[in-house]
């Protein structure tokens, strides 16, 4: 596994990676090195040898990008997560001056990971069926207004319009670090695939106007959305990283 497209974050940038996460056995294997043994403790948990290759890819991929970033060997990065299982710096291992704010999601064969040097980032993937949109999910997701909007779109823009709303509820959430399922009605976002993202409500000391989404364009049948902090921010996407991405 190498880096390829690894070039200076700017305060201003958000670096958005896709990393691939079909690899063999043995690639896994390879890289097994880079993980600390609470991850492989983990990576050993799964049933299927398939989702222990993907951990392991999945971290490992996370912490070379972070030591490019950090300027550090990726088994000198530590990672944390928070309370709520949000990965973060392990805050003793790297000076404030030079930590980076990311997040990661994985779907399917999968990763995206998001990178920021001055402001926090979320990011949700999903794999779009339309047999995953259900009624019981609907309403566990969508709060009376967005099932309004959603109703009144033409039907076959209506699975989309229900993943648009997923993603960028679950990256905002991401990003501000708190748990899921329990707040995902009382945020309130646009879904018309017509429209950009927008954040339009969100409880308690979460401003609107402090957090900004980017529906993401990747290939396959999957939404994607990013959420940051920030007024504005260019957003790199880079691809290439891992087995034929």
């Amino acid at each position: 596994m190498t880096i390829s497209g690894a070039s200076e974050l700017a305060a201003d940038a958000v670096h958005v990676w896709r990393i691939a996460l079909e690899a063999p056995a043995a690639e896994a294997q390879d890289v097994s090195h880079l993980l600390t043994p609470a991850e492989q403790e983990r990576a050993s948990r799964f049933h299927f040898e398939e989702d222990r290759c993907r951990f392991r890819i999945g971290r490992a991929a996370t912490r070379r990008i972070l030591g490019a970033y950090l300027g550090l060997p990726p088994e000198n990065v530590g990672i944390d997560v928070n309370q709520f299982g949000k990965p973060q710096l392990d805050a003793s291992t790297v000076p404030a001056e030079r930590r980076v704010h990311f997040n990661l999601s994985h779907s399917g064969s999968w990763i995206l990971a998001a990178f920021a040097r001055s402001f926090p980032v979320g990011i949700d993937v999903e794999e779009v069926r339309a047999q995953r949109v259900t009624e019981d999910l609907i309403g566990h997701i969508m709060g009376e207004s967005e099932r309004r909007v959603l109703q009144a779109l033409p039907r076959e823009q209506r699975v989309a319009a229900f993943f648009n709303c997923w993603t960028s509820k679950e990256a905002l959430l991401k990003g501000l670090g708190l748990g899921l399922s329990e707040r995902l009605r009382a945020i309130e976002v646009s879904i018309d695939p017509r429209q950009p993202a927008r954040l339009i409500d969100a409880p308690g000391e979460h401003c609107p106007g402090d957090w900004q989404l980017r529906r993401l364009e990747i290939d396959g049948p999957y939404a994607a959305t990013l959420a940051f902090r920030a007024p504005s921010a260019q957003i790199v996407n880079i691809r290439g990283f891992g087995r034929n991405a």
